[in-house]
């Protein structure tokens, strides 16, 4: 009887072997050689002087003015000539001096009979309002075939340019120091981009050539390489001279997109917002917050009214002066990143709650006959003067408002008269906001303490859409 018990386990013991065969055999080594080991990550440096640039920046966490326009605010913009610019959606252009502390109204045009496409400045560019290099023009585009420039210190329209075609986006695309004021215009019905020179007061171009394959949506300019970066409807990515419209022969690094991954937009089946340029770019790895449930749901209600309105004028992002600071809106509030640690810095209007802040626009003072610093101006003459050189200033506008606002180093002073707040009514206001007045007035004649009344609106910040920063290196 004890004979089949051994034979089964010597059957069992047969049978298991060549499992063991089995394992040993996936298990054997691989032959040749292996694949190289993974790189090592170099722990991240701190930021210089971090101090000293984020002085330089806005810090107050809310809001110290607004000002208002008769419609609308879709364009804020920014000239390094002391000068803010603003557009409505009603064709409206404004003018602002920035002064020691704040600014102050200059003057009002009506720019066009149809909203403003398009604001650029020669400092800074706003969807289709530009400002160029050197602070000194300023154009607006619209549906009505029509480009106005101005001239920025004197406030004063200086030419017109009728187009055959309808605008779709605009840049200023030359140097400070250039004979000829070049201004780049695309078609909004087809591939073709159109240069223009702003001084020479005739409505035929210098040049125009097909860039893209389809309409071009945004144009960036980067005068150090004079080199433009441009994205059409489809999200594709070119790069291009302004002389020739075609490909720069130096500068860029890369010969081939296939060396680059200028294609990741087209496969995300998305599209270009938004283009900032820098000297010093990084890429940005920004830690996550959470946000109450309730909260969230709040502010994505409002993203999904953002989506469903075509009017509503895409979410930008602006780099510092020193280009270690990347500045842009999110659910969350306006966020300030260190490109050096990837850690958010600041957060501006975290605690507001009434207002979707959409495009930005910073003030750090006259840069225009400054060069790019690598030590901040407050750093470099902190021994000369103990009174600060510039009123650093974050410009916003803000989803369905007719305010613009100021973001400084100071909070919001409480006022003794509760009609008279932070914001101010240059223009006849619409009925919600005479409403928001009135309960304001009630609420101060209260029997309540003085300190329980509060006189401020908070805010909701919502991020729009999928904002793409494009990190554009060149040589």
């Amino acid at each position: 009887m004890e004979e089949p018990q051994n034979g089964g386990e010597t059957l069992a013991t047969d049978v298991a072997e060549p499992q063991n065969g089995v394992a040993e055999t996936e298990e054997e080594p691989m032959v040749g050689p292996g694949p190289p080991p993974p790189p090592r990550t170099r722990p991240k440096r701190p930021l210089q002087f971090e101090h000293a640039y984020l002085d330089a920046l806005p810090s107050a966490q809310m809001y110290e003015k607004s000002y208002m326009h008769r419609d609308v605010v879709t364009h804020v913009a920014v000239s390094t000539a002391d000068f803010v610019v603003t557009g409505s959606i009603d064709g409206h252009l404004k003018f602002w001096k920035k002064k020691a502390v704040g600014i102050e109204f200059a003057k009002h045009f009506r720019s066009h009979l149809g909203p403003i496409e398009g604001l650029a400045s020669s400092t800074i560019t706003c969807s289709a309002m530009q400002v160029s290099v050197d602070g000194l023009l300023c154009c607006t585009i619209s549906n009505d075939k029509s480009v106005k420039i101005y001239d920025v210190v004197n406030y004063d329209m200086m030419v017109m340019i009728r187009t055959e075609f309808v605008p779709g986006a605009v840049e200023w695309v030359y140097k400070q120091g250039d004979v000829k004021a070049r201004l780049a215009i695309s078609d909004r019905n087809s591939s073709y981009v159109h240069i223009f020179d702003a001084r020479s007061g005739t409505n035929e171009s210098i040049i125009s050539r097909e860039v893209h394959l389809g309409p071009v949506k945004v144009m960036r300019y980067n005068p150090v390489f004079d080199t433009v970066i441009s994205a059409d409807q489809q999200g594709m990515i070119e790069y291009w001279s302004p002389d020739t419209l075609k490909f720069p022969e130096t500068g860029v690094k890369f010969r081939m997109k296939s060396d680059t991954n200028l294609f990741e937009i087209p496969k995300c089946k998305t599209t270009v917002s938004s283009i900032e340029v820098a000297q010093d770019l990084q890429r940005s790895d920004v830690p996550l917050y959470q946000l109450e449930a309730i909260d969230f749901g709040r502010r994505m209600a409002v993203e999904r009214e953002i989506e469903k309105t075509e009017s509503a004028p895409q979410p930008n992002a602006v780099f510092d002066e020193s280009s270690n600071f990347l500045i842009y809106a999110t659910l969350l509030g306006i966020k300030v990143v260190n490109l050096h640690t990837n850690k958010v810095s600041r957060i501006f209007g975290k605690v507001e709650n009434n207002d979707r802040f959409l495009r930005i626009a910073l003030y750090q003072g006259d840069r225009s006959s400054k060069k790019v610093r690598k030590i901040p101006a407050a750093a470099a003459n902190v021994n000369e003067s103990k009174e600060p050189l510039t009123d650093p200033t974050l410009i916003c506008c803000a989803f369905k408002k007719h305010r613009i606002y100021l973001f400084s180093q100071r909070e919001p002073e409480e006022p003794e008269d509760a009609t008279k707040g932070r914001d101010i009514f240059n223009e006849k206001p619409p009925a919600d906001e005479l409403l928001a007045a009135s309960e304001i007035g009630k609420s101060a004649t209260t029997s309540l303490p003085d300190n329980v009344v509060s006189l401020f609106f908070p805010c909701i910040l919502v991020f729009s859409s999928t904002l793409l920063v494009l990190f554009l290196i060149f040589q």
